[in-house]
């Protein structure tokens, strides 16, 4: 009780205490980058070795082979995009089966996002042995196949990679016109030993030029290109044997 009478409680006597606090651990998320390699087809030509290329040949067609010819290239101009392309060593059984209805075998991606494994604006039916890879930044992503037949980049890039194509089987054409000019001159001697047919066979395979294995294989393309590709008739004639 005070002086001037008044009671004093209990709540009143005690002093006040400060609120309850707790204290809580915050967990900080940081994104990591789980994937760093860079696309093969968007590195230096020089900085990458044959093995990757044949590699990466075998992991995108399922082939145990090693490819003919390989071509590497970044196109610039209306369209930008760079591009892989494979001759494969051997023509797969069904090339010619449903011939007017198969699809291109390139791999279309736009910003390294895979689009669509089949399309058939990218190369002639003629050429639909030809496999690799074609990324652009400049396409749309969120668009239907439909509306990308309809683009004219779509056109141009088409237009690049024919070219491509065709200089890559020229090359191997040029190369082996060189091979045939470089004439041994010095003849070794003959072994008596008569060889075994399996000896002989794989001799024969192995001085068979690349051309000429090109052409065993897919020779019929090339005719199928004389007369349905009346922009590039010149240029496929001189492929003729």
């Amino acid at each position: 009780m005070t002086d001037d009478g008044a009671e004093i409680t209990d709540e009143e006597e005690k002093p006040k205490s400060e609120p309850k606090t707790k204290t809580v651990t915050k967990q900080k998320w940081e994104w990591e980058t789980v994937n760093n390699v860079k696309a093969i087809w968007m590195r230096e030509k020089s900085q990458i070795e044959e093995r990757e290329y044949n590699d990466f040949y075998k992991t995108i067609t399922k082939d145990a082979n090693d490819p003919l010819s390989v071509t590497h290239f970044t196109a610039e101009g209306e369209i930008e995009f760079s591009s892989i392309l494979y001759i494969p060593s051997e023509a797969p059984y069904d090339l010619f089966e449903n011939y007017y209805g198969k699809s291109s075998a390139l791999k279309l991606y736009v910003r390294r996002v895979l689009i669509t494994e089949e399309f058939d604006d990218l190369m002639p039916r003629y050429l639909n042995f030809i496999k690799g890879v074609v990324d652009s930044d400049d396409l749309p992503l969120n668009v239907s196949r439909e509306q990308l037949q309809q683009l004219k980049m779509i056109k141009v890039m088409s237009k690049k990679l024919v070219r491509k194509a065709i200089e890559m089987i020229r090359a191997l054409a040029e190369e082996d016109d060189d091979d045939d000019d470089d004439e041994y001159e010095d003849g070794e001697e003959e072994t008596k030993e008569e060889k075994s047919e399996e000896q002989k066979d794989k001799e024969a395979d192995e001085r068979e030029d690349k051309y000429a294995k090109f052409y065993k294989q897919f020779g019929k393309n090339i005719k199928l290109g004389v007369i349905e590709d009346a922009s590039n008739r010149n240029k496929l004639a001189k492929l003729l044997r």
